[in-house]
């Protein structure tokens, strides 16, 4: 890589005697541009993983206890198409705070009536995202396997990102009045939301800090529904740990940690809801 350095020189000449003394003249100037290229390294930045340390001894679960009735919560986001007549036609789950959700979103809001969105006073169909805050209860969870691993030091850990759910073929045919050119949104006149219990086995992924005393004071989840964040921060407080060490010296460390973990999880249900106004939806996006 090279950068061009633009030299200006400026070459004065000083008229000699009376014209130098007049008051008329002045010094003749010239202006050259001359390009002289001047090599520039190029900085090359190491790759690391700031959440690796090097130990002699990787830390060892020793004991856990999986948490009984944690009461969990979370914010499902859902795209709902809603005619001009102000029925919704159905609905598309966009992120969804605890498993088992998808199908009761759905079935609960196609039907339900809204006020239909408008352009200036005309109805008009139209997408609308809509957040619904959920809760529950983990009633009981038994791990079927884990693993603990020490972080790769030259690749950082990256969280999952969920796979976007495409909508049916009879919703994306569906004409709606663009985003920008409506004047109000539509609006749910009552939402209720009740999902059964059920049992799942969830696959969890997290960063775990293990101190020197042996217990996990903090984690980064990687692939976890955000609801049961309560539940892992209650099971992970009950970790009992050999710690990492260096020369025989305990020493803080992280670990990556995944699991299997199966879950008996109550009925869940709608406690709120609103209508998200800075975020559009599209089934071609």
């Amino acid at each position: 890589m090279k950068r061009m350095i633009i030299l200006v020189v400026v070459v004065s000449f000083a008229a000699s005697g009376a014209m130098a003394q007049s008051a008329s003249s002045r010094a003749w100037q010239q202006r050259l541009q001359v390009e002289i290229p001047l090599p520039i390294p190029m900085v090359e930045l190491e790759s690391i993983n700031p959440f690796t340390t090097d130990v002699d001894k990787p830390p060892v679960l020793l004991g856990s206890t999986a948490p009984r009735k944690v009461p969990v919560d979370g914010i499902a986001t859902v795209a709902a198409f809603v005619d001009a007549k102000g029925e919704c036609l159905g609905a598309v789950p966009l992120e969804l705070p605890m498993p088992g959700l998808t199908s009761s979103l759905v079935q609960e809001l196609t039907g339900s009536r809204f006020e239909a969105a408008t352009a200036g006073n005309a109805p008009q169909p139209s997408w609308v995202v809509l957040e619904i805050a959920m809760e529950g209860k983990v009633k009981e969870a038994a791990i079927v396997d884990q693993l603990l691993e020490m972080p790769d030091p030259e690749t950082p850990p990256v969280p999952n990102r969920a796979v976007a759910m495409t909508p049916p073929g009879n919703l994306r045919n569906l004409k709606a009045t663009p985003h920008d050119q409506l004047t109000t949104l539509a609006a749910p006149r009552r939402i209720r939301i009740n999902a059964p219990g059920r049992e799942d086995e969830i696959h969890m992924r997290a960063l775990v800090h293990i101190t020197e005393e042996g217990r996990c004071d903090s984690y980064v989840p990687l692939d976890l529904y955000d609801g049961l964040n309560p539940w892992v921060s209650a099971f992970l407080a009950t970790w009992r740990v050999q710690p990492a060490t260096v020369d025989g010296v305990a020493k803080a460390a992280w670990l990556v940690y995944s699991a299997r973990v199966q879950m008996k999880i109550s009925g869940l249900d709608s406690t709120a809801s609103r209508v998200v106004r800075d975020r559009e939806y599209s089934p071609d996006q």
